[in-house]
């Protein structure tokens, strides 16, 4: 069956993002404009990736939520990491967490909430969210594979927090299951990109979402069983399965 991602949107965790960021709000945006499958990537937490999960189930019943987290690299680079449970996903960010380099702080200019699946206040976040971690990116890609994660280089078209423009290359021993470019990202671009990247990696769009109005219909399909983790990573896998809006992969 073919369905469509956004594997990049975040919460109202996220220091950076609206407060109508809520579970509700953005599990009746995602599937009013008609994807299938998305991931909560905030940045260096998962807080909120169970809620938004437990909010699908009650209000948007079909649609495929994974948790995830957008890691930040000591290179100032962002990478997306999918996981396949709550728990394994919790695992991670308790790793992520013990190598931030800014300490945990109890002000900050945004508040950093997690909620529930009904937005009811459970507590603030005390990392800030927004500084790096020590990992390198390689180091970010190994402990996100030892999860049994998926990872995907976040935005890479982008001068910001783009692996390509901070490091000046796609390294070669990096390994990836995708990358991903802008919502909005050029056809020019898309060619440029690939002559930098292995021929066998898949290229998706998400929309980076930190507002509702962010959340846009999808760009990139797949062809799966189900919308189970385990199918999505096959997909990924078998690269001749990708198929995206006039890029054709």
């Amino acid at each position: 069956m073919r369905f469509a991602l956004d594997l990049h949107i975040h919460t109202l965790l996220s220091p950076c993002a609206g407060i109508e960021m809520i579970p509700v709000n953005i599990v009746r945006r995602v599937q009013e404009v008609g994807i299938d499958i998305m991931a909560v990537t905030d940045h260096n937490a998962v807080g909120n990736a169970e809620s938004v999960i437990k909010s699908a189930l009650k209000y948007a019943p079909g649609l495929g939520v994974f948790p995830g987290i957008e890691v930040t690299s000591k290179e100032e680079v962002h990478i997306l990491g999918i996981l396949p449970s709550v728990e394994s996903a919790r695992k991670l960010e308790s790793m992520i967490h013990s190598h931030l380099v800014n300490p945990p702080v109890k002000d900050s200019l945004a508040e950093q909430l997690i909620v529930d699946e009904d937005a009811n206040f459970i507590r603030y976040e005390e990392h800030f969210l927004m500084g790096a971690t020590d990992f390198s990116v390689e180091e970010v890609s190994d402990l996100i594979h030892s999860f049994d994660g998926i990872v995907i280089p976040a935005h890479i078209d982008r001068e910001s927090f783009g692996l390509i423009y901070n490091l000046g290359l796609f390294p070669p021993d990096l390994e990836v299951d995708a990358v991903e470019v802008s919502k909005f990202a050029k056809e020019s671009t898309l060619v440029n990109l690939r002559r930098l990247i292995p021929p066998d990696v898949p290229v998706l769009f998400s929309s980076d979402a930190h507002f509702l109005d962010d959340i846009v219909p999808p760009r990139s399909f797949l062809e799966l069983m189900d919308k189970s983790f385990d199918s999505l990573k096959e997909a990924l896998k078998n690269y001749g399965s990708v198929r995206n809006h006039k890029t054709g992969g």
